[in-house]
């Protein structure tokens, strides 16, 4: 998705890392699997957990990122499927992904400076 040149990316990064912790705190968005959201550079990953032998893994998991405008192009974003799964829809994506549109839209809006 491209992003309005005027975006304050600091904080549309923030309102995204926002976005994924409310996932992980109502029942809002009912998962599948738990969610793990974990702040990253450019953004926040949403990591689809499974538990299984005791331990927990991640075996899927979707980074959501901001990348800054370039000579040849404005800010964009880029939800990317990540993972040894990587080829597989994690459960409960359809739904994390709708929400995820409207988060954007919602986000483009509080970030304009």
């Amino acid at each position: 998705m491209k992003l309005p040149v005027d975006t304050d990316l600091a904080k549309f990064e923030t309102l995204l890392f926002q976005w994924g912790n409310s996932l992980c705190q109502g029942a809002n968005l009912p998962l599948p699997v738990p969610l793990k959201v974990d702040k990253i550079a450019g953004g926040a990953r949403l990591g689809f957990i499974t538990i299984g032998d005791g331990k927990t893994e991640v075996l899927v998991y979707i980074d959501c990122l901001v990348f800054p405008a370039t000579d040849s192009s404005g800010p964009i974003f880029r939800a990317i499927r990540n993972g040894p799964l990587k080829a597989q829809s994690a459960p409960g994506e359809p739904r994390i992904m709708r929400s995820l549109l409207a988060a954007l839209q919602k986000s483009v809006e509080i970030a304009r400076v």
